[in-house]
C-alpha cells in the first residue's frame, strides 16, 4: 500500500467515471445520482499569497452538469472529507471549487479575495482580476464555452 498522498476518494455510493481528466499528481471522477466530483492532488498556487506551488486536495463539483444545490455540495463535501475545505471559483463556470492545502499551516482564505474583484451571482461567487490586473475570466469563459460574460455581456475582443 502506497503512502505518497492522492487525490481524496469518496465514501461508499459513489461510482468511478472513466474518460479523460485534467493534469494533476493524482486525479480521478465520480458520479453519485446527478453528482459528478472530480478530485484530485495538484500543485496549486498557496492561498496566502506567497507565490510559491504547495500541494492541495481539490475537489469539482457539478449537479447534471450546473452548479450544485447546496444539498448536492455538503453530500460532496462530506463523502469527500473536505469539511474546512474553502470554496475558491476563479471563473463564472458550472462547478463549485474546493481546494484544501495539505500543509495545515498553510491552510488560509486564499489571498485572491482581497486582491480581486469578488463577483456575486445567486448562489455562486467566483473571484476577476482587477480593473488593469489582466483578462476578465468571464469574457474568457465566454471564448471557451460561448457562455455569455456576467460583467460584460457579449464578448470584449479576443483573447
Amino acid at each position: 500500500m502506497s503512502t505518497e498522498p492522492r487525490e481524496r476518494l469518496p465514501g461508499p455510493g459513489w461510482s468511478p467515471v472513466r474518460g479523460s481528466l485534467p493534469p494533476a499528481i493524482s486525479v480521478s471522477a465520480w458520479t453519485n445520482g446527478r453528482l459528478r466530483v472530480i478530485s484530485a492532488l495538484e500543485m496549486a498556487e498557496a492561498p496566502d499569497g506567497r507565490g510559491d506551488a504547495i500541494p492541495q486536495w481539490h475537489i469539482s463539483v457539478t449537479e447534471s452538469g450546473l452548479r450544485p444545490s447546496p444539498r448536492g455540495l455538503r453530500r460532496a463535501l462530506r463523502a469527500f472529507g473536505m469539511g474546512g475545505a474553502e470554496c475558491d471559483n476563479h471563473h463564472p463556470g458550472n462547478a463549485q471549487h474546493y481546494w484544501l492545502p495539505l500543509d495545515k499551516a498553510r491552510r488560509v482564505d486564499c489571498q485572491c479575495k482581497a486582491d480581486e474583484v469578488v463577483v456575486k451571482e445567486p448562489g455562486y461567487t467566483w473571484t476577476n482580476p482587477a480593473p488593469g490586473e489582466g483578462e476578465c475570466r468571464g469574457c474568457e469563459w465566454w471564448n471557451m464555452c460561448g457562455k455569455r460574460c456576467p460583467i460584460h455581456g457579449e464578448k470584449r475582443g479576443s483573447l
